[in-house]
């Protein structure tokens, strides 16, 4: 059974397609002592497709959409500051100043701007951030080669 998390399920895909591709593709344009270097091959394209698209996916666009977000609600505190309506709600103490509503206001920020990190790696196979698996697709392409190095020298 394979567990996934939004489109944790392209690493898969990725190393999927790319066996297929050099494998079978190679099988019938290169002698057999060579189908563990074109699966090596294929392995490590995998993996840098799987690192770019885990790195964009689960960092780089979250982050946008985090400062974009980020961005606007720094304008609406400042303007509920600016305007003296400021407040963190009922019960809550009142700013007395309008230095302190903004040092509330920079407080309130960087607390749901902390909360809003979990939007990160939310894309995982097996429960790891699908950048990571790069690495396993890179190391079962070394052992790959070198199990090919072993049968070759035989």
């Amino acid at each position: 059974m394979i567990i996934w998390r939004g489109w944790g399920i392209l690493a898969f895909i990725y190393a999927a397609v790319a066996m297929m591709l050099f494998l079978g593709l190679a099988s019938t344009l290169v002698p057999d002592a060579a189908l563990p270097f074109t699966a090596a091959v294929g392995l490590l394209g995998a993996a840098a497709a799987t690192w770019f698209t885990g790195i964009a996916m689960n960092r780089t666009g979250p982050q946008r959409k985090i400062d974009a977000w980020a961005q606007g609600r720094r304008a609406q505190l400042d303007e509920l500051v600016a305007t003296g309506r400021f407040s963190l709600g009922p019960g809550q103490p009142q700013p007395t100043s309008l230095e302190e509503a903004r040092q509330m206001a920079d407080a309130v920020l960087a607390h749901e701007v902390e909360q809003t990190k979990k939007a990160y790696n939310v894309h995982t196979l097996f429960f790891i951030p699908m950048q990571y698996l790069a690495f396993a697709w890179a190391g079962i392409a070394v052992i790959v080669v070198i199990a090919g190095l072993v049968s070759a020298m035989r």
